[in-house]
């Protein structure tokens, strides 16, 4: 079965939720990602940190599943789509690269730092800093205060992760969407890349992502610190 899917509407623009950290643009027919971290546990291992092997494969057949789930024309990556200085891990994002169909685009993160000739031989089309269509901004960074211009962010960087409380003062951390009127932002799309735990304002909606749902947990997420009775 695929996964539940949850859409969010705006003034002429329709996105599409998917639990797994993508957001599908309908109008655009693009499929957002952010924040896969590949070749992470690599760099974690050269350092002596005993990490597993297989996060990598297992992120990219993730995505070639949400890519066959939307069929779009493109992929954005928006950002921190390698984590460390190259690595072998490099070798199977290339290969995946040439197993599919979609044109390929990266807006750098912060931890982009290979050389424009490693992008462009696995075939990545690379933006400077963002992409702007229809009053949409793609970025890595969709929170970034600096940045006054009128329109609606979209990107990562975060890695946003919501907590939920159960029966028996039992607690989740969830990864998770955040919209506001100004920006959304992307759950990290990577495997075991950690959370943030954010805390709502009232202009945010928060969408929580279970392995097969997307789930609308407005006002049902714990500000930090508080405490279940």
């Amino acid at each position: 079965m695929l996964p539940f899917d949850i859409e969010i509407h705006r003034p002429g623009v329709q996105f599409t939720m998917h639990p797994w950290g993508g957001l599908f643009w309908r109008e655009r027919n693009w499929l957002l990602v952010s924040d896969l971290h590949l070749g992470k546990a690599a760099h974690f291992r050269k350092a002596g940190v005993p990490l597993p092997e297989g996060d990598d494969a297992a992120t990219l057949e993730r995505l070639a599943q949400v890519l066959d789930h939307f069929k779009p024309d493109r992929l954005i990556i928006l950002g921190d789509l390698f984590h460390s200085d190259l690595n072998r891990s490099w070798d199977g994002f290339e290969a995946w690269c040439r197993s599919r169909n979609e044109e390929v685009h990266l807006v750098p993160g912060n931890h982009d730092r290979l050389s424009e000739r490693r992008y462009r031989d696995a075939g990545l089309m690379v933006h400077e800093e963002e992409v702007l269509v229809d009053g949409i901004i793609l970025r890595h960074d969709p929170m970034d205060r600096s940045d006054e211009r009128p329109g609606h962010r979209i990107g990562g960087h975060l890695h946003p992760g919501v907590v939920l409380s159960g029966a028996g003062q039992q607690r989740i951390t969830l990864p998770c969407f955040v919209t506001s009127p100004t920006s959304t932002v992307l759950p990290a799309f990577g495997l075991r890349q950690g959370l943030f735990k954010i805390r709502p304002t009232p202009m945010q909606r928060v969408f929580a992502c279970t392995p097969t749902s997307v789930l609308d947990v407005t006002g049902v997420s714990l500000p930090i610190g508080s405490r279940t009775r």
